[in-house]
């Protein structure tokens, strides 16, 4: 692949795993339903997780106010539907709470920094990811260490669009000047190879068979995709093999 200009990466699932994704989930639920009864929710925690199974799937909340990323307008719109109001001023450090529950646990790749490193060298390095609430990924990020090591993140919360959308991949490009037939992409689901191929990008998909993943997670979001054609490696460290950038 001498013609690559840039290398871009998935975070959840790609570059951050998880060793039980299934009890990371369940955690976050019952912190989310322990916050909420506080509020004044009265729904049991069955009751709860029923809202919680549409409420990332369904249309973004009418409810704007400056300031509020997508995730906390969903959080204001959930407490309408479970009939509390929950202040504004209250929305954000509720957020935050909850979503560093889902990342306890949570680690990045081994092999993550000396990949990156190492493209470095030789491409433009930048970060597509799907998140609902952009401040968190950055500070996951500089808690992580690695913020500083990419040319671009891009945050569908900050982009307006989210994968499979081809334009937050080409957020990434213009950020980075690397033209689409220059680029890959690495994530470990099939929205993310959707993604790729619709912004005429080269997708990398990493399924990965003896470190912590997202296997259920990526097994729920399956859609049937043909990976034909589509490059597909078990770990990072494979992916400076595909490059010919060892």
């Amino acid at each position: 692949m001498d013609h690559i200009r840039g290398v871009f990466f998935d975070l959840h699932g790609t570059l951050l795993l998880s060793d039980d994704v299934d009890a990371a989930w369940e955690n976050w639920v019952q912190a989310f339903h322990s916050e909420m009864t506080q509020k004044g929710a009265a729904a049991s925690l069955d009751e709860f997780k029923t809202h919680l199974e549409t409420l990332f799937n369904a249309p973004e909340p009418e409810y704007m106010e400056p300031g509020m990323t997508l995730f906390m307008r969903r959080v204001k719109a959930l407490g309408h539907i479970l009939g509390v109001d929950v202040p504004s001023k209250e929305i954000r450090p509720l957020v935050d709470s909850i979503i560093r529950v889902w990342h306890e646990g949570m680690y990045l790749d081994a092999d993550a920094r000396s990949v990156i490193d190492a493209l470095r060298r030789r491409y433009k390095v930048g970060l597509v990811t799907n998140w609902e609430h952009a401040p968190r990924i950055h500070e996951l990020l500089n808690e992580l260490g690695i913020e500083g090591l990419f040319d671009a993140v891009v945050v569908s919360d900050e982009h307006g669009a989210a994968k499979p959308d081809p334009s937050i991949f080409h957020e990434a490009l213009t950020r980075t000047g690397v033209s689409p037939g220059e680029a890959v992409y690495v994530g470990d689901m099939e929205v993310d190879v959707e993604g790729s191929i619709n912004a005429g990008i080269h997708p990398v998909l990493i399924k990965r068979i003896d470190q912590g993943n997202w296997a259920s997670y990526s097994h729920d979001a399956s859609t049937g995709l043909s990976l034909d054609g589509v490059t597909q490696i078990s770990r990072l460290s494979e992916l400076l093999g595909v490059l010919g950038a060892e």
